[in-house]
């Protein structure tokens, strides 16, 4: 299919959103943008090509620039920015596409010439990975195949195109990750369902909780064991909260959630879409939130609020809901930090119980795991 009718299809199609491209495909924003009919797509299309302008754009900088989570985690932010900028279109309309590159230059270059183009929809979220063999194409014929991938990647998202991946040409390798959303997993996505709960996990309202909230990647045995710890120092049956968004972190995508479900099966577990522990709290009124030090610190930290008159009132709300926070010790550098070593405001302490180091240790971090991981 010729590329100018398959951008005149895709314009025809009832997808919008908002397209974020680094490193190289900028040609597919040409195409896209000069073929009439192109406000029936793009809402909005942003290239942040520096460091800086992709740290800006994500809310932090990612591991790596040009990876298939980094090209992930632009398509969640631009389905984001999508929803925000058409907040009346129907939820299926909605898009999101990331691209980033690692393409030729004019230096030589000591890493792999690769490309990901993700597309994120709310009951989907598609990869496609190239890889070039170096030396065998120009930088624009490069570029020229990131264009067509990322236009053919987001006509297929639209429907009104499959992905052949079985007429790759040659010195050129690609492959394709699809995660397809369960509905209820949709709905989440969508904002309009506030808890999914797992199979064994009881549902809102039905019992006085102990939630365990975190990000689990990866999920490690400190996890299972604080859980445990809390069930029988609460007497209440410990849930596992995961939330697809996140104050302090990425936003999930359905390959993200996908992985850490299938990493916490057969565990008792709420999927939320509530970053904030006051929205937590609304879905879980009277429940106990298990913790760490470093946790609830930035809970009574001003600077995750508008300011402190916003903690205060946030602080005021979890109290009217009943809540109350099991606050485990964590090691912060060479040292190992409890509740009695913070200074928190005396409201949010008054809803506070401590573990201490005798009664609970597990050394054991997500982010260090990670970082073993990369190494």
């Amino acid at each position: 299919m010729m590329q100018d009718d398959l951008v005149h299809r895709l314009h025809a199609a009832p997808l919008r959103g908002v397209l974020a491209v680094t490193g190289g495909g900028s040609g597919a924003l040409e195409r896209l943008l000069t073929t009439p009919g192109a406000s029936g797509t793009v809402l909005e299309a942003i290239v942040p090509y520096s460091a800086a302008a992709l740290a800006d754009w994500l809310g932090a900088a990612p591991e790596r620039a040009c990876d298939g989570s980094t090209a992930r985690r632009m398509a969640r932010r631009a389905f984001e920015r999508a929803q925000q900028l058409d907040p009346q279109a129907l939820p299926a309309t909605w898009f999101g596409l990331g691209a980033t590159a690692s393409l030729a230059t004019d230096r030589p270059k000591r890493g792999e010439h690769r490309a990901y183009v993700a597309v994120q929809t709310v009951s989907r979220t598609l990869v496609v990975s190239l890889g070039f063999e170096k030396g065998r194409r120009s930088r624009a014929e490069e570029e020229a195949a990131v264009t067509h991938a990322i236009v053919t990647t987001l006509a297929d998202a639209a429907g009104v195109h499959r992905l052949d991946l079985s007429r790759t040409p040659p010195g050129m390798e690609a492959s394709i990750e699809d995660a397809l959303a369960p509905p209820e997993w949709s709905a989440l996505l969508a904002g309009g369902r506030g808890v999914v709960a797992g199979a064994g996990a009881p549902e809102p309202g039905a019992a006085a909780l102990c939630l365990v909230p975190g990000s689990f990647n990866p999920l490690h045995a400190g996890h299972a064991e604080l859980a445990a710890y809390a069930a029988r120092r609460t007497g209440r049956p410990a849930v596992f909260e995961l939330s697809i968004a996140n104050v302090d972190k990425p936003p999930l995508d359905f390959v993200d959630l996908e992985r850490r479900v299938q990493a916490l099966s057969g565990k008792p577990l709420w999927l939320t879409c509530a970053p904030t522990f006051v929205e937590k709290a609304r879905l879980a009124p009277g429940a106990v939130f298990a913790v760490g030090a470093d946790t609830i610190e930035r809970i009574g930290a001003a600077r995750y609020y508008a300011d402190a008159v916003a903690r205060d009132a946030a602080i005021d709300e979890l109290a009217a809901l009943g809540c109350r926070f099991l606050v485990f010790g964590r090691r912060c550098g060479e040292r190992f930090q409890t509740l009695t070593d913070l200074e928190l405001p005396p409201a949010l302490r008054a809803l506070c119980d401590g573990v201490g180091e005798e009664e609970f240790r597990v050394d054991v971090c997500s982010t260090e795991l990670r970082s073993e991981r990369l190494d």
